[in-house]
């Protein structure tokens, strides 16, 4: 099968199953809606429904091209046996000639445009990578398989659940155009509901100012999800408008969740709608079909990490998959971007420059603000609390496409709230400069955007693998990796690639905890202020002990050491100046971070126990011993990175009485030994990776080229600035 006709019928199986999932589902519900309404909400309620049947598939691996064309076509029976696809007679109110003319003929030309965008080959950094690196493993696996070293893979994954229909007919593109579904739906309900509510002007320009925002464009027409966020959020808000079922408005907020973690406002915004208007049983309703969506990912986590909601809120579900310390670090780089330096750069940011925050919304959104003009009517006022309410996660991450979920809302309110003659206008001028490639004329080249329609390789007239092994360096990458590894080889990256084009394991060195701990031992042999060169001695009275614990004390105030994270390398209890053997019967125990205690009891100067959250009063390593054991001093071993931590020295007598030895250690310095960087690559040998990938942006790679034997490491591939290396 040519490869555009594979990725056509992937993307339009996919489309059509969850098409008539939803006629079925409205069907059964006897729904009323306008013609031009049903075909719209039958996709939009059809997608979660086949989403939960592809997790209750991928739960039980039953992946297979087979089981799909089997759930494909048995929908599509239905659907022809029951008459589902009948139409109402219904109409809604007709569309003013003057939109008929501006509202069709810029979305056929916007909607050719990003058709033939998402059936290119797939090059979105996030949807190349994670969003699609685990429909990928899914796939090769039949269904889900726990892969540790990925957080985002711990994620709500509904939308990827679609994908990984479509990936089975048309891999990258076809999940692509799944998603790019979702945006052309969007400007349609934004058109319906202007229609419905006697505002068809404002319902039309708002539909038509998201389609042909630039991020707006370029998220839906590649395998990210924002765009099907916003869909999905307009839905609901469409649906409780014109009083639909609960059950449908329910089913559509926990799929709001399913899709991604921040969109739970959906949910939040229904509750309360309803709790407004004192419908308590609709509220009881929407529950149901809500926690039918939201669950499964909830419990799968929970099944997988002990975390229901991984990879956040790890300070208080502890786990070894994803650091509370990270996650600290990640969120708050997140809410203030590297090159940001005051938050009034952001509005230009935004609409016009997109260096920053990656992407533009384009220069008609430096209007916003006269969205307040929306006050006057009943439309624009229920639109900006929208949103204003779907804004709200954007605190959580400043880029440009975070704001997606809201930007219906927005455009709506600003549109309800200008002269109805200026739309037309405003709608012409903004198609203008969102047209591949006008936003580089008035931002930054590096902006994310459709600069070139790919019309030649939508269709594949020019081959996958040319264009984006001539266009896209991680792709290069990946194929590096793909043909130079034996297959089941684990790839250690000191930075992430495109996952979706190889199908061996990466575990790049941030993603998840253990891959952290990797990355900690390699910059322990580089960096000596990580080594253990400092020794901390606790000494008291000899005396029998059956446990001792290291208690960390100290509460520094902000910007005083209060990020430092605590570690100890070695952890040693003497008698008389000799080292008692650790034995069988000794029991430890750290909080937090206990399952990574035995590197400090390990004897191994590379490795060692981190607390992996920052530093706060409390925190402790622990070792009990199985009889009393006399015994006059501890000895730490310890890296000169944590300049905050206090430390003090509790015993646990026979009688079981914990006492405070001492809060005063003796400080001697240390001489590391030598061999650090085999030691390095020795542990993660132990962790079953057999080859290191190192980009000449990473910490000191150029150790790894002049320094290779002193690692253990041979050359085994080189592409443009990206090493691969084969351990020894």
């Amino acid at each position: 099968m040519p490869k555009a006709v594979s990725i056509l019928f992937g993307a339009l199986f996919t489309i059509a199953t969850a098409y008539g999932l939803g006629r079925l589902f409205l069907g059964r519900l006897k729904t009323k809606f306008a013609r031009e309404e049903e075909h719209l909400f039958a996709f939009v309620a059809g997608a979660p429904l086949l989403s939960l049947l592809i997790f209750l598939l991928a739960a039980v691996h039953l992946i297979y091209d087979a089981a799909f064309l089997v759930v494909g076509i048995l929908v599509l029976a239905l659907v022809w046996k029951t008459k589902a696809y009948r139409s109402t007679t219904d109409r809604l109110p007709a569309l003013p000639r003057l939109w008929q003319w501006t509202f069709w003929p810029v979305y056929a030309v916007f909607a050719t445009v990003l058709v033939i965008y998402s059936m290119a080959p797939e090059w979105s950094p996030d949807g190349a990578s994670y969003h699609l690196g685990a429909v990928s493993n899914y796939y090769r696996a039949h269904g889900f398989k726990l892969i540790a070293s990925n957080m985002y893979f711990f994620l709500s994954q509904g939308l990827e659940m679609l994908f990984l229909f479509a990936w089975a007919f048309g891999r990258h593109s076809a999940a692509a155009m799944v998603h790019c579904a979702f945006l052309l739906v969007l400007p349609l309900l934004l058109l319906r509901y202007g229609q419905r509510q006697g505002v068809p002007a404002g319902g039309a320009a708002a539909g038509l100012f998201v389609l042909i925002s630039p991020v707006v464009m370029i998220d839906g027409a590649s395998a990210y999800n924002d765009v099907a966020v916003a869909c999905v959020l307009f839905a609901i808000f469409y649906l409780c408008e014109i009083d639909a079922p609960p059950v449908v408005t329910g089913l559509l907020a926990g799929f709001c969740y399913a899709l991604k973690y921040t969109a739970f406002v959906g949910l939040v915004y229904l509750l309360f709608r309803y709790a407004f208007q004192r419908r308590w049983r609709h509220i009881l309703v929407a529950c149901v079909p809500a926690a039918c969506m939201i669950l499964p990912w909830v419990l799968r986590n929970w099944i997988w990490t002990g975390n229901p909601f991984a990879p956040l809120l790890n300070a208080y579900f502890p786990n070894p998959f994803v650091h509370a310390s990270f996650e600290a670090d990640y969120t708050r780089w997140m809410r203030w971007y590297t090159g940001l330096e005051s938050v009034r750069q952001i509005p230009l940011e935004l609409t016009v420059k997109g260096v920053i925050l990656g992407g533009v919304l384009g220069p008609l959104f430096l209007l916003t603000p006269l969205a307040i003009l929306g006050l006057r009517s009943k439309v624009g006022r229920r639109a900006l609390v929208c949103a204003v309410l779907f804004s709200l996660p954007y605190a959580a991450n400043i880029g440009t496409r975070f704001l997606i979920p809201a930007l219906p809302f927005w455009s709506l309110a600003l549109a309800a709230g200008l002269p109805s003659f200026t739309l037309p206008v405003l709608v012409l001028a903004h198609a203008f400069l969102s047209f591949p490639d006008q936003p580089a004329r008035y931002g930054s080249t590096d902006a994310w955007r459709i600069s070139k329609i790919p019309f030649r390789q939508a269709l594949r007239r020019e081959s996958e693998e040319y264009w984006l092994s001539t266009k896209w360096p991680p792709y290069r990458v990946a194929r590096m990796v793909e043909d130079r590894t034996p297959a089941g080889s684990i790839v250690y990256a000191m930075s992430p690639i495109a996952d979706s084009y190889t199908t061996r394991e990466i575990q790049a060195s941030f993603q998840s905890g253990t891959n952290e701990v990797l990355r900690d031992n390699i910059l322990t042999a580089l960096i000596p202020e990580f080594q253990p060169e400092v020794r901390v001695e606790f000494r008291f009275p000899r005396q029998p002990f059956t446990g001792l614990r290291v208690v960390q004390t100290a509460a520094p105030k902000p910007g005083e050491g209060d990020r430092d994270v605590w570690s100890i390398s070695e952890f040693r209890v003497l008698d008389h100046g000799q080292e008692l053997p650790r034995s069988d019967d000794w029991r430890l125990q750290a909080r937090p971070s206990a399952w990574e205690v035995q590197a400090a009891f390990d004897n191994s100067p590379l490795t060692r126990w981190r607390s992996w959250a920052w530093i706060r009063p409390g925190m402790f390593v622990e070792v009990t011993f199985g009889q009393p054991r006399t015994v006059d001093c501890v000895r730490l071993d310890v890296s000169n990175d944590q300049h905050a931590v206090r430390l003090k020295l509790e015993g646990r007598a026979p009688s079981g009485q914990w006492q405070e030895l001492s809060h005063e250690p003796v400080l001697s310095g240390v001489t590391p030994p030598l061999g650090m960087r085999r030691m390095a690559m020795d542990e993660l040998k132990r962790q079953g990776i057999s080859y290191l990938l190192i980009n000449e942006g990473d910490y000191k790679w150029e150790d790894f080229r002049d320094r290779a034997e002193l690692w253990g490491l041979r050359e085994a591939g080189h592409v443009d600035n990206v090493r691969l290396y084969k351990l020894e």
